[in-house]
């Protein structure tokens, strides 16, 4: 007979427990997580230490250029985007139109001293030297006055400026002496020339027939660049009507656009660098020159003339942006150009970890300039 048993009757062996596995999703999720923890801590400790500001252009002085006397165009001297040093002549006019001014000037000038019984020759010498001396008196205190604020915005050496001091005074001291000329001169008139209202508008409108003959010739106030010509041999021009743009190669600065909670530390003399869209690839030594106080807040409907507002909603309101203005440290890199685009970094103070950081910052985005 064969035993046959109950399968519940057999014996139950338990099985040990298992400890749950691990999953490695949420290794990798905490740890990206502390990655980006990290980094947005890095992100706020570099905007207070070395700020960073992708808007950024290059800007200089822009002077549009126009003709003081009316007439027209003989000669244009230069070619459109064209590098020209100071006195280059830009254009003439036709100059015998105030040539005959200054004729007929001269012929009223001399034709009254005849009339009262003095010689009025030493006196058109002694003058026509003074009107020329004054313009050119005018063109070099323009340029000391240029290199003065270059000077000190840390961009001249003190021998440029020196030289330029030392060019206004010879030239102040030749129109000293070209006026005491003309004072001698008109003294030797005798005491009915010299205060004869007559002689005195004679001389008063040659001076100015001179004075808008030298006008004739517009020449380049400084080094600079010539751009948006719009002149041609036999085009009549008007006082006042600009003739072509006039970029100043001596002044040359790059505005960068801040978040205002960058600017805390951010002081004039900071040292910064730059990269310039046009130079890719290369960094640039930069030194802060001034940190603007203020922008404008809002506008004016030009329909109503109400004040309009920005709406902004979510729980942070975007950064507001102020003006930092920098210059190079040496001369500006040769081939910028004006309204050029940049990114720059400012070294706020002696922060070995955050100064690396922005300098690896700054020579990464001149790498990547080659393929924005």
């Amino acid at each position: 007979m064969v035993e046959v048993r109950n399968p519940s009757d057999a014996p139950v062996v338990a099985s040990p427990a298992r400890s749950p596995a691990r999953n490695p999703l949420r290794r990798k999720a905490l740890a990206v997580a502390t990655v980006a923890a990290g980094l947005f801590a890095v992100s706020i400790v570099m905007e207070r230490l070395a700020p960073s500001s992708s808007q950024a252009v290059v800007q200089a002085y822009v002077i549009r250029m126009a003709a003081e006397v009316s007439g027209r165009v003989i000669e244009v001297g230069v070619a459109d985007n064209a590098q020209v040093t100071a006195k280059t002549v830009l254009f003439r006019i036709d100059p015998r139109p105030y040539e005959i001014a200054v004729a007929e000037a001269e012929a009223k000038l001399e034709r009254i001293g005849q009339t009262i019984g003095a010689s009025t020759q030493a006196v058109e010498a002694a003058q026509a030297r003074v009107v020329q001396l004054q313009a050119e008196r005018a063109n070099v205190r323009a340029q000391a006055e240029r290199a003065k604020a270059l000077f000190d915005r840390g961009v001249y050496a003190r021998a440029k400026l020196d030289d330029a001091k030392a060019a206004l005074g010879v030239s102040d001291a030749s129109v000293v002496g070209a006026e005491a000329d003309l004072a001698k001169a008109r003294e030797e008139l005798g005491p009915n020339g010299a205060d004869n209202p007559q002689i005195r508008e004679a001389l008063a409108a040659l001076e100015r027939a001179r004075l808008n003959l030298l006008h004739t010739t517009v020449l380049a106030p400084s080094d600079g660049v010539v751009s948006n010509l719009q002149l041609g041999v036999g085009q009549v021009v008007g006082v006042g009507q600009a003739a072509l743009t006039f970029i100043d190669a001596g002044t040359v600065w790059v505005a960068a656009a801040f978040k205002e909670n960058s600017l805390e530390h951010v002081a004039a003399g900071d040292e910064a660098e730059v990269v310039l869209d046009s130079l890719p690839g290369s960094v640039f030594a930069m030194r802060v020159e001034s940190v603007g106080w203020g922008v404008s807040n809002g506008g004016v409907d030009p329909a109503t003339g109400l004040p309009t507002i920005r709406n902004q909603s979510g729980w942070v309101r975007e950064p507001q942006r102020f003006p930092v203005r920098l210059v190079f440290d040496d001369r500006f890199p040769r081939g910028v150009r004006y309204g050029s685009q940049a990114n720059v970094v400012i070294y706020t103070g002696d922060n070995p970890v955050t100064n690396a950081l922005g300098r690896f910052w700054i020579r990464l985005v001149a790498t990547l300039t080659y393929v924005s």
